[in-house]
């Protein structure tokens, strides 16, 4: 992870919250390469609390119940990325279309590298990434209040935005989707 955060994600990992996820993830029956992807996802487990903590907090809304999407927003890219998760988790928090919620984010350098097949910059888009890696704080972060009220730190004009950007991104790209954990695979 690389960067400076404006707003630091300051969210702590929670263990308590991850292994049900990592169940929901991976088969619970499986082969030898499952249990390598499990353990896998274990050595992740250091990177991702450092995101949630030192990452860089940015908006990001639910876009679709059913499959469960996020549109993530980035300032550095000034785009967002559409992000699928396990319907059950929409279905534990009771989240709508609409929806506010936080991620916190990493950036990956890319001087000499083609951006993410899945980013479209906008005018804002500053050059010094190729990537970005938003972590969902209310799915992985120990704290879900803090978490929910951290929605606060944007105004509307960044929820309008990341709305129209969200919209847009839908509607020229319907079958683009990140696994929402696909940082832990």
């Amino acid at each position: 992870m690389n960067g400076k955060a404006e707003i630091r994600g300051n969210a702590k990992f929670s263990h308590k919250k991850y292994y049900p996820i990592r169940k929901l993830i991976f088969s619970p029956f499986g082969s030898f390469k499952m249990l390598k992807e499990k353990m896998h996802a274990d050595m992740c487990i250091e990177y991702v609390g450092s995101v949630l903590k030192q990452g860089d907090l940015q908006p990001a809304l639910v876009c679709s119940e059913a499959p469960f999407t996020v549109a993530a927003y980035s300032d550095e890219m000034d785009a967002v990325v559409m992000l699928e998760f396990p319907k059950e988790l929409r279905e534990q928090y009771g989240l709508h279309v609409g929806d506010r919620l936080v991620t916190s984010v990493g950036y990956l350098e890319g001087v000499d590298v083609s951006l993410a097949p899945d980013i479209f910059p906008g005018e804002g888009f500053t050059r010094n990434y190729a990537e970005f890696v938003p972590i969902v704080q209310l799915f992985l972060a120990s704290d879900e209040e803090k978490a929910m009220a951290r929605t606060a730190e944007f105004d509307e004009v960044h929820w309008q935005k990341v709305e129209r950007l969200a919209s847009s991104y839908a509607k020229e790209h319907p079958d683009l989707k990140r696994d929402g954990f696909f940082y832990f695979k």
